[in-house]
């Protein structure tokens, strides 16, 4: 047994080291042939996360940028792990954020995603409605899933947009599932071609990228300009 040991972890490396280097492969597998459309989509959601996470750190980056910026922001970062993630993809629409990969079996999954700076809940809902369930999803075993994602720059913070965004929502009758303890993640089910198709079920997402110091800077900036008018 401690010669097989030894083999399998080189000298120098633990079999912690061995383990991670596991991990590590079997979520490079879930994103190239996935095992499953909902492994698919979980690691999406994973890395999703993730990404939102490094984003929020460098928040002051972003404060004074559109939502394309931003949005190709997330692509880049995407990109590193999907091969096929494209931004302004045409799937029924030039959609926000798609992709897609064939799974172990050979067959295709899709992901899309709508983004939206948070210029208040009606302006997010045409995104979420108009756009990402009324013209790009579709329906099916494989390609049933997508997010929604939104840019927080307001003072008041993320955990104020959400709480208007699921609200909102709640208020035109629809089901909040899984919402996370700190109520920035949850999931919604719909119903395609205005209630009458196929299920369809989002993910919604809130990145917060206030930043005082760097509004301060901002309205400095802008105070200045106009002086010198």
């Amino acid at each position: 047994m401690s010669e097989l040991i030894n083999v399998l972890i080189p000298s120098g490396n633990s079999m912690k080291d061995l383990l991670a280097i596991a991990v590590e492969l079997e979520e490079m597998l879930n994103r190239r042939t996935p095992a499953s459309y909902n492994v698919f989509v979980n690691q999406i959601d994973k890395d999703l996360n993730n990404i939102i996470s490094v984003t929020e750190s460098g928040r002051q980056h972003h404060l004074e940028k559109g939502e394309d910026a931003i949005t190709e922001h997330i692509i880049v970062q995407l990109k590193r792990d999907y091969s096929s993630v494209h931004h302004d993809a045409q799937h029924g629409g030039h959609c926000d954020i798609y992709i897609e990969t064939k799974g172990s079996d050979g067959s295709l999954y899709k992901w899309i995603m709508e983004a939206k700076l948070w210029k208040g809940f009606e302006y997010v809902y045409s995104g979420l409605n108009n756009q990402l369930l009324g013209s790009y999803a579709v329906g099916g075993v494989n390609n049933c899933k997508g997010g929604i994602i939104f840019y927080s720059q307001i003072a008041s913070g993320a955990s104020y947009a959400m709480k208007e965004w699921y609200q909102g929502l709640e208020a035109k009758g629809f089901v909040i599932n899984n919402k996370r303890e700190d109520s920035l993640r949850f999931d919604t089910a719909h119903k395609l071609n205005s209630g009458t198709g196929s299920d369809f079920y989002v993910n919604h997402y809130c990145v917060d990228l206030y930043h005082e110091p760097t509004e301060a800077k901002l309205d400095r900036a802008q105070a200045k300009a106009d002086n010198k008018d």
